[in-house]
C-alpha cells in the first residue's frame, strides 16, 4: 500500500475515534475513484477538523435585496438637452416632457398623466388630485434651510440609495426625503406619498428623480423680427417673394395663425407646420439672407432665417430654418417648406 493510502487510513481511525462510527466507507470513497482533482492527501490532523460542526455560509441569493446604501439614485445631474424620455406605467408607455422648478435650476421629465402645481410655495410635480407629488429644495446654512432629522426609513426599495435620508409623517402621508447635489449645490427631493398609493406611484417618483436634469435660468426673450432686411433689386417678382417670406416670419413670431396661413402655398401645408405656432415656444428672429429668387438651377425662390427660440419651460437654443417658395397658378410666390 502506497503512503498516501496508510496516511487516509489513519485519518479514517481518527474519524473513527472522534465520532464513533467506522472508516470502512471512508476506505470505500478513497478507493472508488471519486473525483478530487489537484486535492492534496489528508492528514490526520486535517481528518479530525472534518468532524467539527461546519459553518455555513449562506450563498447571496440572485434576487437578494441590494445592501443599504449601495446604489446611487441620483449618481449625475445632467444640463438638459432638449429631449424627452418617456415612462412605463400599468404596462402603457407614457410620454414624458422636461418640467421645470419654478425657482431652482433643476427639472422633472413629468408624465403627461400628471400635473405640475405650487405646494407650500414650492414647486411639485405629481398626480391631478395633488395628493401625492415630489418637491425640491435648495440647502443652505445660511438661509437656514438645512437637511433638518427624520426617522429612519424602513422600505427595502429606498434604504439601497445612497441619497436616502429617511422619512417622517405627514398627515395621511410618508414623506421620503434624499439629499443630493447638483452643480456644487446641495438639494433635499421629497417624496409625498400615500400609504394606498406607495406600490404604484414609488418606482414612478423615484425614477423621477433619477432623470432630474439641470437647466440655468434665464430672463425671458422679447419675441419679433430684428434683423436687417437683406435687398432682393429691383425685380417685382423679387420683392413679392421677399414680403411675402417677411410676412410669413412676422406671423410665426406672433402666432398669428390666419397671417401665417395666408403666406402658405397650400392648406395641406399649412396644417403641417401648425408647431412652430406653437404657443409653448417664443421665437426671436435675427438673420435673414437671400439664398436666391430663383435658386439656381431650381424653380424655387429660397430665404435663410436665423432665430433664438425659448420654450415655456425656458430652455433657449439658437437654431435656423431654409424657407422655400414656389409660384402658384396667379404667379405669386407662396411658402412652399420651412425645414
Amino acid at each position: 500500500m502506497s503512503k498516501q493510502m496508510s496516511l487516509w487510513g489513519a485519518g479514517c481511525i481518527a474519524v473513527a475515534i472522534a465520532i464513533s462510527t467506522g472508516c470502512s466507507n471512508a476506505a470505500d470513497q478513497g478507493s472508488s475513484g471519486a473525483e478530487r482533482t489537484d486535492q492534496p492527501s489528508a492528514t490526520p490532523a486535517a481528518a479530525t477538523a472534518i468532524a467539527a460542526p461546519a459553518t455555513v455560509v449562506p450563498t447571496p441569493s440572485a434576487t437578494a435585496a441590494p445592501a443599504v446604501k449601495s446604489v446611487s439614485l441620483i449618481p449625475e445631474v445632467r444640463e438638459y438637452s432638449g429631449s424627452g424620455r418617456g415612462y412605463e406605467l400599468d404596462g402603457v408607455n407614457v410620454q414624458a416632457d422636461y418640467s421645470a422648478d419654478q425657482t431652482l435650476p433643476l427639472g422633472l421629465f413629468l408624465p403627461e398623466t400628471m400635473i405640475r402645481f405650487e405646494q407650500d410655495g414650492r414647486t411639485a410635480w405629481g398626480t391631478a388630485d395633488k395628493h401625492n407629488y415630489i418637491t425640491l429644495i435648495k440647502l443652505s446654512s445660511e438661509n437656514g434651510t438645512t437637511g433638518g432629522k427624520f426617522e429612519p426609513g424602513t422600505d427595502r426599495r429606498l434604504l439601497k440609495f445612497k441619497e436616502y435620508e429617511g422619512s417622517r409623517e405627514d398627515g395621511d402621508r410618508r414623506v421620503e426625503t434624499f439629499i443630493f447635489t447638483a452643480y456644487k449645490d446641495t438639494y433635499r427631493a421629497e417624496i409625498h406619498i400615500q400609504d394606498e398609493q406607495r406600490d404604484k406611484l414609488l418606482p414612478l417618483f423615484t425614477s423621477m428623480l433619477s432623470g432630474m436634469e439641470y437647466m440655468e435660468k434665464h430672463p425671458p426673450i422679447k419675441p419679433g423680427v430684428f434683423f436687417k432686411v437683406p435687398d432682393v433689386g429691383p425685380s417685382p417678382g423679387n420683392k413679392q417673394a421677399l414680403q411675402e417670406t417677411l410676412d410669413c416670419i412676422a406671423a410665426w413670431a406672433a402666432g398669428d395663425k390666419e397671417k401665417f396661413a395666408a403666406t402658405m402655398y397650400s392648406p395641406l401645408l399649412n396644417d403641417n407646420l401648425q408647431y412652430l405656432l406653437d404657443h409653448k415656444n417664443v421665437y426671436r428672429f435675427h438673420k435673414l439672407t437671400v439664398v436666391g429668387i430663383p435658386v439656381e438651377g431650381a424653380k424655387r425662390a429660397a430665404f435663410f432665417v436665423e432665430f433664438t427660440q425659448m420654450t415655456s419651460e425656458g430652455y433657449i437654443t439658437d437654431s435656423n430654418n431654409e424657407i422655400s417658395l414656389l409660384l402658384n397658378k396667379q404667379g405669386e410666390w407662396k411658402i412652399a417648406s420651412i425645414d
